[in-house]
């Protein structure tokens, strides 16, 4: 049963593992098992273990979210942020020319790229 008065990331089955572990290669294999059976809740857990001390369990962290998060059909976070690759050649398609330049803005710097008319 899911406590919720635990922060998300206590609430995986691998932190008091990887807690009571102090050896590297062990925590890695651990690391490795979340990406094997690890579901939805182990997510917090790795964005926790993205900031550990260690660069090579912060690296592997991050490889294990973003493996975990495609296997559970999850979007990763810069995934999410990105424009389909098909709005990037909408203004071509719809013959949209960019908006003209105030006159009265001056930055400093020339804007020829805009006079192609």
């Amino acid at each position: 049963m899911e406590n919720q008065t635990l922060p998300n990331y206590l609430q995986s089955i691998f932190h008091p593992l990887l807690k009571h572990t102090s050896d590297l290669e062990c925590q890695l294999m651990l690391l490795d098992e979340i990406k094997e059976v690890g579901d939805k809740k182990e997510i917090p857990l790795l964005k926790e273990l993205e900031s550990h001390d260690n660069p090579k369990i912060s690296h592997k962290a991050f490889e294990v979210k973003t493996v975990l998060q495609s296997k559970l059909g999850m979007d990763a976070d810069r995934e999410r942020r990105r424009l389909p690759m098909s709005l990037c050649f909408i203004y071509d398609e719809f013959n949209i020319l960019p908006s003209k330049i105030d006159p009265d803005l001056e930055f400093g710097v020339s804007l020829d790229i805009l006079d192609s008319e």
